[in-house]
């Protein structure tokens, strides 16, 4: 029967396994940012409307179309944040943290954009967000890079591609505008309504259409790579060789521009084949003018990942593989076990004991199922056996040698 108690459209509920497989994913980002320097910084999910139009642009679908607005009982017109990078530095700016020292750091949490819900696109997600303040580009754009290609392989992710771009400085910008305005003025019969209005409000942003009417028309578009400066090719080139040198696959695409206003220099995105029409899951460049309009002359860079849409392509049962499930046929077993499984719990390992007997065949099914990697059958004498669900094998142990063998498995997880 279903429950008349239903989430709102767009939002989802996450049941155990879904939750954990999220939470593996959260905390493999935390520990591989952790390693390369990076500390966890928290700010409001609430921020002044004006924060958002400000900082992401007027006239992008995000705030135009997609924020949670409302005024509050003062009067105050507020938004749930569409995306992180602006409320971080304003917390930044307002905390003097980044005017004072360099920043790397790195924030975990929920975003709301009210779009169309499909496959990978909730009004409610969950963002890992990196913000670097005070390091020019170059080293510390490949090294986002570099992490979050570290962050694919721990995760086993398959079929990602890093794409990427350089929209150069406002000036160089500026011209490219000049071009593209050009360029769609002399296409203008062959675009929507609303498609000729954007090409006058924000030209770079019609190339990141996804109308198929117009993808030839995009497809021969002028690129922003002639309008670069000598400075700035020199930088893109050095970036790319850098990514080579680290083994790193990209592809040049001209026409990434990103979806939010405050971006220049270098862009990026790793995109992946297998999620249909929302494909990215990771995204992210420079925003030193940000920064500056908002009164620091810092530089910036920084990216998103997107959580939920990781999940999607995160292996079966990949959370859990050294995860350990305990049961027993008899109460007595579990009673002469507590005081070594309390020994064993000082490690960093998840330990599930079922304190409920029965029938241990269907323990172990359950087990399975749910992707544990060892299950642990409790029996007389201090006697058990640590089966391996992964390798299908079996050893015998007795309880005080099971705490040495926990000890044991959450070195091999270090």
């Amino acid at each position: 029967m279903t429950s008349k108690y239903q989430c709102l459209r767009g939002m989802r509920d996450l049941d155990p396994i879904t939750s954990n497989r999220m939470l593996y994913i959260e905390q493999t980002f935390i520990d591989i940012a952790k390693q390369y320097g990076y500390d966890m910084i928290r700010f409001p999910i609430l921020e002044s409307t004006e924060l958002f139009k400000k900082s992401i642009g007027i006239e992008t679908d995000i705030v135009g179309q997609e924020m949670y607005n409302f005024d509050d009982k003062s009067d105050s017109n507020i938004s749930l944040r569409p995306e992180g990078t602006a409320g971080c530095l304003r917390s930044c700016l307002a905390s003097g943290l980044i005017q004072r020292n360099k920043q790397k750091l790195f924030y975990l949490g929920s975003m709301f954009r009210r779009e169309r819900p499909q496959q990978g696109r909730f009004r409610e997600f969950t963002h890992f967000g990196v913000e670097t303040f005070g390091y020019p580009s170059g080293l510390i754009d490949v090294e986002l890079i570099d992490m979050t290609h570290r962050v694919w392989k721990k995760l086993k992710l398959q079929n990602i591609k890093l794409h990427i771009n350089y929209l150069g400085s406002p000036e160089s910008r500026k011209l490219y505008h000049e071009t593209l305005s050009t360029y769609w003025k002399e296409n203008m019969s062959k675009l929507s309504e609303s498609e000729q209005k954007r090409a006058e409000s924000n030209p770079l942003r019609l190339l990141d259409s996804k109308n198929p009417d117009i993808a030839e028309l995009i497809k021969n578009a002028p690129t922003i790579v002639n309008s670069l400066n000598s400075d700035e090719k020199l930088n893109y080139q050095a970036i790319k060789n850098q990514l080579t040198s680290l083994n790193i696959a990209f592809i040049e695409s001209h026409k990434l521009v990103r979806g939010l206003d405050y971006y220049s220099d270098f862009i990026f995105e790793w995109i992946s084949d297998d999620l249909g029409a929302q494909s990215t899951i990771c995204g992210g460049g420079r925003y030193d003018t940000l920064v500056e309009s908002m009164g620091a002359d810092v530089p910036a860079t920084g990216f998103a990942a997107g959580i939920d849409r990781i999940e999607l392509l995160l292996p079966k049962q990949t959370s859990q593989q050294n995860q350990v499930f305990i049961c027993a046929a008899d109460d007595s077993y579990i009673h002469d076990f507590l005081p070594f499984l309390s020994k064993a719990r000082e490690y960093n390992i998840k330990i599930e004991l079922d304190p409920v007997t029965g029938k241990i065949k269907n323990k172990i099914k359950s087990a399975t199922d749910n992707g544990f990697g060892y299950i642990v059958i409790l029996y007389p004498e201090n006697q058990l056996k640590i089966v391996n669900t992964k390798h299908d094998e079996s050893k015998q142990l007795s309880f005080a040698d099971f705490v040495h063998w926990c000890n044991n498995l959450n070195k091999e997880q270090l």
